[in-house]
């Protein structure tokens, strides 16, 4: 006995689309392992029960899952205040008073 082609089964599953959001999840896999630099998953799953007693026929359910690679989340810096509030600046840190001086003169093209 020769094994129908999986393939087959993939065009024919929910006539085609089966296959078509597995092309769409391979895509978008190897976009985000592409973009991050780390590992995803993609599962595809193929649940058969039978449709009746009796009756011969099968329900054939598929379901693809799809693990991207996530992004570190974002940090910013902050500094603890003296009463240990967060802020932007280092309050043991100066401030300097700065002041606009206008265009310089290799700005204005001259070297």
């Amino acid at each position: 006995m020769t094994a129908r082609p999986f393939m087959d089964f993939l065009r024919e599953h929910r006539n085609g689309t089966t296959h078509d959001e597995l092309s769409d999840a391979m895509q978008e896999l190897v976009a985000a392992v592409t973009a991050e630099g780390k590992a995803g998953k993609l599962t595809f799953t193929i649940s058969i029960k039978p449709a009746g007693r009796d009756s011969g026929a099968l329900e054939v359910g598929a379901e693809a899952k799809l693990t991207l690679p996530k992004a570190p989340a974002g940090v910013s810096i902050f500094f603890a205040s003296p009463e240990n509030n967060l802020i932007r600046q280092d309050p043991r840190q100066a401030a300097l008073e700065l002041r606009d001086i206008g265009p310089t003169l290799a700005h204005k093209g001259v070297a």
